[in-house]
This record gives C-alpha cells, structure tokens and sequence, in this order.
C-alpha cells in the first residue's frame, strides 16, 4: 500500500476529528465514551447516514452533551432516536443517556423510568466497567426519589466489585441512604436481605436507637466482634467512628446547676430526678458514669461566682441554669470558663462557642406544627394566637417556618376576651359574607331556596397557639361557622393533663405537639420514673424528659455541632443543633379523643 503524504495524513485526522469516528459506526462498542468531536459535528455526520448508523451517531452526540453537563441537549437529541428500533446494547446506553440528563435537569420520577427501562435486564450482558457505572447511576437514582432502601441495596450489591478507592465514596452512600429509613423501616427488613444487607442494617438500628451513650458504645463494639469480615467492621462510618471517640474522652466531673430552692424549685427538682434518673439507669447497666455534683443556684449571686466554685472542686462540664435571666447573662458573654448546656434559651440571638441552649420551647412546637401541616398536604393556613408574649413568639415561629416552605398565611387572629372570640373567628373565616351572599341568592331566586353558608375556601387549616379555656371554644365555634371539618394544629398549651376528660372532650378533634415521653410512652425510663414520681406522667413529665435528654445528649454535643443534619431521637423529641448553640426539637403529634391527647393511628 503506497505510504500517505504527510499533508494527506493531516487531512485525514481533521476529518476524523470532525466526523467524530474513524468510520461509519457499525456497533456501540465502535464509539469511545469521551468524543472528540462537537456535539453539532457529530450531528451532522448523523444527518448523512441513514437507519443504525444516523441513530449510533445521536447517541454519540448525546453523550458528548452529557460530558459537557447539556442536560436538556442530550433530552432533544435523544427525541430523534427511537429506542424500541435499537439493538439491546444501543437500549442500554439511550436509558443510561435519558436518566443522566434528567438527573442533571432535576427530573427525579423521569430518571427513574428511564433506569428502569427493560433493556437493562440485560445489563449483566455488558462489560463490568459498563454495569458498575449504571448501577451506581440506579443508586443515585432511587436516592433522589427517596427510595433509600433500594439505593442502598444496590450499593451493597456492587460494593465488592468496585476498585478499592472507590469503595469508601460508596460505602458513605450505603450508611447515607439507610441512615434516611425510619427505625420501623429497618427493623422489619433485617433478616430478610442476606448477610451483607444484614450487617449494614443491624448497624443502621444502633445508630437511630440513640439513648444512653454508654449503652450504644456497647453494642457497637459487640456488632463489630460479631461481624468482623463484614465491609464496615474496619472503618466505622464517621458518626460511629465519631461516638466511640467522644465516648474515651468524655468529661468525667459535671456540675448540674439548678433552683431548688424559690418558685422554680418545683422545675428545678424535676429536671434533676430526670437527669439522675438516666444516669442511675447507665450505672445500674455496669457502666462506669461521671461524678455529678449539684448545685443550688438559687445560692449563687452570679454566674462568675458559681464558675469560680465549680473550677475549685474540678468540675470539668457543667449543666444549667435554668433560670432565662441568667441564660441570657451567659449568651452576653465572650466566653465561659467551663462547656455549659443551659436549660433555657436566651432572649438575644448569639453565644459564646462553648454553650449551647437546651429547653422546652414553645417555638419548636410552632415550627414542628407547619412541618406536619406541611406534610400533610396544607399549603394555605390561618393563625389564631394567645394575645401573650408566648402567642406572639409562637405564631412568629410557625410563620416563619411556613412560609420557608413555601405555605401561605391568608389570615391571623389574636384572642383576647372569650366573648369576642367567635365574631373573631366569623372574620377570619368570613361567614358573614357568606350568609350575605346567600342572602341576595334567596331574594333573587326565592325564600324557598335553602343556601347555607360556606367559611372561605383558601383556608385548608389552622394553627392554634391557644390556653386550654381558649382552645375548649375552638371546636365548637368553628361547627356554629359551618368550619367543624377544618384540621386543626395546636400547641401543647391547648390540652390539660389534670383536667377531667369531660372538661377536654370539646377539644376532640384538635392535633397537638407533645413529647414522645407523654405521647407514646415507649422511653425505657418512663414505667421507673413515673412510679417513683406519679407527677412525670402529667405536665411536669416534659421536664422529667427534659432532664433524661439532658444526660443523655451533653456528651454527643460535638458530634451534633460538628453535624447540623444528625438528629438525636430523645424523651422530649427529635433533637438536632443548628450552628447558632440552640438545640431544635421536632415533636410527635397526637389527637384528642373522647377528652383524651393519644397517638395518631
């Protein structure tokens, strides 16, 4: 064969750049996986070939938009291939090219048809390289559709087969994804998927059963003795890696700083059996637990001399006060002597780095009512408020995170004077319009022509911030305003332990925030403590819980500030802490039945 000139060779190679392959396309395997050649290139080369070839090459293009993060150019060049017509590889790599780009476009459910394509039973037909790669794309997939299970199924099932730098990146996503399931998901699958999934599920159940630390070391040390060839045996994920660390180097003295004496003695006590409770529970357990010594604040003048003692007697942690005043004395400061968990919240934003805010705010009662509204499927709600500074901070609260999540407030009422309260409530749900609109209705068509009147219909709920005298003329007023199916959210202001069930039925109906410890009862502690104190099964039982949480969740402080998504599932909620120190509570929700708060079914 006679030898090319070298202007001959240059030409060829600007024509091979340019047509984006070597020579007509014959299969899937001819075309590389980085083209060289343009995306508009490729497509006209396309445009003079005609049947297998014109459509190869619109994949290539396809994929050369793909490279270059063109989203909705891969989607239109993919409109002219018609993929039923393909040959299965070619089926394989339009699906691979369709749920890619609807990735990259935000288009989860469009993603996920097109990674469950049938060509892609034949998947295992392909190369190794090719499979892993879609595999790892169908973990993403299921992931962004919250299908968090399968996501981690497929993970766990290419996980050996990966090269070994890229089995840590998967591996992080495996405990991502299980670490999204609920408690109840998990345990009804262990068991039932093999012994890797097993493994991985069974660690998943320890770290969302977060109660005494102590106790979670343990079982993590016994799933790692048990399962000790299993892929995360020898490197924990971070957050378990992460407690066994907090665990050696915990503080080993804390002061606990309360009132005992004075009108919060009653709180002071009740948040110190809580605290003690937990801790006796642990030792009881053969756990070796810190020296806690207590203090009386109400001894103390000033927070500087409290420090000074406690710094004296070696105390290295100190939990408290209580006392709003005297949380805020701290906030106002540049720093603490000692790490501090108060048991309040201060009135002015900012802290020192070393204290963070724990307490029963009516605020998270707020936001966790518009995150269940919000699920709930309510995106228009009216506020009716108590007329106090805890009405006015509540409703601040809901509103804010309402409208964060992109709900509207169509109206707000405050309450004052009960007898004021239903023509307030008529306004807010404009019954008088109504009955006037109905009213020139009859008169043009008839007295004999019933119309009854209707509230507005941009309203599809309410929030309540209510006293519990408030909220028993609630339900009925809104039956009398033609309203008696309208949900209603509360706060656990609205509901009264100690009144009698006849006194509380005309609140049946009404959803309210409530701590798990009063709400589902399930907290190993409850059936000792409210033996001991029969108290702790009413209102003050939130700050029984409070003091449990209090014990159980100081030493995870780091790991929760180091990690703002982690949430701790607690006595008195679902705890996690924002950046600001301030830990936020989700509640649980119940409703009111025959005059009694119970679970929702």
């Amino acid at each position: 064969m006679p030898k090319l000139p070298a202007t001959a060779l240059l030409a060829l190679a600007i024509t091979l750049a340019t047509s984006g392959c070597s020579s007509p396309p014959r299969q899937l395997d001819d075309l590389p996986r980085t083209p060289q050649a343009s995306v508009e290139q490729i497509l006209q080369d396309a445009s003079r070939r005609k049947g297998p070839e014109a459509n190869l090459l619109r994949l290539h293009a396809a994929q050369a938009a793909l490279n270059n993060a063109q989203h909705q150019r891969v989607m239109e060049i993919l409109a002219q291939v018609p993929q039923s017509e393909l040959p299965a590889d070619q089926q394989i790599r339009f699906s691979e090219l369709q749920a890619s780009a609807a990735l990259l476009g935000d288009r989860p459910k469009l993603a996920l048809r097109a990674i469950s394509h049938a060509s892609l039973q034949q998947l295992d037909q392909r190369p190794m390289e090719e499979q892993l790669r879609i595999q790892l794309l169908r973990a993403d997939v299921f992931e962004v559709n919250k299908q968090h299970l399968e996501a981690a199924r497929e993970r766990i099932f290419i996980d050996a087969l990966l090269p070994a730098e890229r089995q840590p990146g998967n591996r992080a996503g495996i405990w991502e994804s299980l670490r999204q399931l609920p408690v109840a998901t998990l345990a009804s699958e262990r068991g039932r998927s093999g012994n890797e999934m097993d493994g991985w599920i069974e660690l998943a159940l320890i770290a969302g059963q977060a109660g005494n630390l102590d106790l979670q070391v343990r079982e993590i040390q016994r799933w790692q003795g048990e399962n000790n060839r299993h892929a995360a045996a020898m490197h924990l994920p971070g957050e378990l890696s992460e407690l066994l660390e907090l665990h050696a180097r915990r503080p080993q003295r804390i002061a606990l700083l309360l009132p005992l004496q004075g009108q919060l003695s009653a709180a002071g006590e009740a948040l110190r059996d809580g605290f003690l409770s937990a801790q006796y529970q642990a030792f009881a357990e053969g756990f070796e637990q810190p020296e806690i010594r207590l203090y009386d604040s109400s001894q103390f003048n000033d927070t500087d001399s409290f420090y000074h003692q406690a710094i004296a007697d070696g105390m290295q942690w100190v939990i408290g006060p209580l006392e709003r005043d005297r949380v805020s004395q701290l906030a106002r400061r540049d720093s603490l002597p000692l790490p501090t968990l108060a048991l309040n919240y201060s009135e002015q934003a900012g802290a020192p780095a070393n204290l963070f805010q724990f307490g029963l705010a009516p605020e998270d009662e707020a936001r966790s009512a518009a995150l269940r509204a919000w699920a709930d499927g309510h995106r228009s709600m009216a506020i009716l408020s108590s007329n106090s500074d805890w009405g006015q901070r509540t409703q601040h609260a809901f509103r804010e995170q309402w409208q964060a999540l992109g709900g509207r407030v169509v109206g707000h009422e405050l309450l004052d004077q009960p007898t004021t309260m239903a023509n307030q409530i008529g306004q807010l749900l404009q019954i008088r319009q109504s009955e006037q609109r109905n009213t020139r209705i009859q008169s043009l068509l008839g007295n004999e022509i019933a119309v009854q009147p209707t509230p507005r219909q941009d309203i599809e709920a309410l929030f309540v911030a209510a006293t519990p005298q408030q909220a028993r003329q609630l339900m009925p007023t809104l039956a009398f305003q033609y309203a008696a199916d309208l949900p209603v959210y509360a706060t656990s202001h609205a509901f009264q332990y100690d009144a009698d069930s006849s006194q509380m039925a005309d609140l049946d109906g009404i959803l309210i925030a409530e701590t798990p410890w009063l709400l589902s009862r399930s907290d190993s502690l409850y059936p000792k403590v409210t033996s001991h104190w029969p108290q702790a099964s009413g209102p003050l039982g939130r700050l029984y819980a409070m003091g449990i949480d209090a014990q159980r969740i100081f030493s995870r402080l780091p790991q929760l500030q180091s990690n703002e998504s982690l949430q701790f599932s607690g006595a008195t909620g679902l705890l996690s802490l924002p950046e600001d120190g301030r830990i936020r509570r989700e509640l649980d929700w119940g409703v009111i039945r025959n005059g009694r708060l119970g679970a929702i079914d």
